[in-house]
């Protein structure tokens, strides 16, 4: 275990437990606004920072380590890992059913939106896990402010959380087993503002971003499943979603409008009001 790697490890775990903190003050002030400047603001902030700590800070980790070749293959620590993974691995060739598979789970998570906001429509609210409603955008300017932040948190959180802390943490501890656990847990617990419940869900998605991480030997993959969760989660379904809003608040005021007279109908109602 090296003293240096150690301290440096606890600096970093306290920042991330602050910066959990700060984030859930943060978020519970932001549920009170009501201007979309103000969000943007902060979608934009929560853009920038993370950026600069998890994926300026993630590769200057591995710079400072010489282990930048991490991103695109798996760490020799990490071997005892794969064996689990490596009768799950994709045949060589599979690149086609890999990318159909996810088309279909995109589609699919597009089809039961649709459905469950026909139903749901009344209360105005999506179908989520954790507290995290009031972040979803409300227009289109709060839309676009929000694909700058999916794009980021799924790059620079899987440089960052499955790469740079755990080989942080195993340089530290010497022990796989706890940069495995740490890394999840650290993940989960960046996610505090969403409670716990939140915490619970973004730490198994964690586990699962770590898997396709050992699976693959390449870092691409999470990057690119998470970048999608994202995206449907802070873009897709909310354009669906105010899509429905908006075919609803027509229909409602096509219904509610008063139908236009007949012409000579106004003729007829007179002359029977003077008989």
């Amino acid at each position: 275990m090296d003293l240096v790697d150690s301290l440096v490890l606890l600096v970093v775990l306290g920042g991330l437990a602050w910066m959990s903190w700060r984030d859930a003050r943060d978020y519970a002030a932001f549920k009170k606004f009501d201007s979309s400047a103000d969000r943007v603001r902060f979608y934009r902030r929560w853009t920038v920072v993370p950026m600069a700590l998890f994926g300026v800070g993630g590769l200057a980790v591995l710079l400072t380590f010489g282990r930048l070749d991490s991103l695109y293959s798996l760490p020799v620590e990490f071997a005892p890992l794969i064996a689990p993974f490596e009768a799950a691995s994709e045949p060589e060739g599979s690149s086609f059913e890999t990318v159909l598979g996810m088309a279909i789970g995109l589609l699919l998570g597009l089809t039961i939106t649709a459905v469950v906001w026909r139903r749901r429509l009344k209360k105005m609210s999506q179908p989520v896990v954790g507290d995290i409603e009031a972040l979803l955008p409300r227009n289109g300017k709060e839309v676009a402010s929000c694909i700058p932040l999916a794009l980021n948190a799924g790059i620079s959180e899987e440089i960052f959380y499955r790469v740079a802390l755990p080989l942080l943490v195993l340089e530290a501890t010497g022990s796989i087993s706890a940069s495995l656990m740490i890394s999840i847990a650290a993940f989960g617990l960046a996610h505090w503002y969403q409670g716990w419940k939140g915490v619970l869900a973004t730490s198994a998605m964690g586990a699962l971003f770590f898997w396709f991480y050992l699976s693959n030997g390449s870092i691409i993959k999470p990057i690119a499943m998470h970048v999608l969760i994202d995206m449907i989660g802070l873009v897709i379904r909310p354009l669906v979603s105010q899509y429905l809003a908006r075919r609803r608040a027509s229909a409602e005021a096509s219904e509610g409008a008063v139908p236009a007279m007949p012409a000579g109908a106004a003729t007829v109602v007179e002359t029977e009001a003077s008989t």
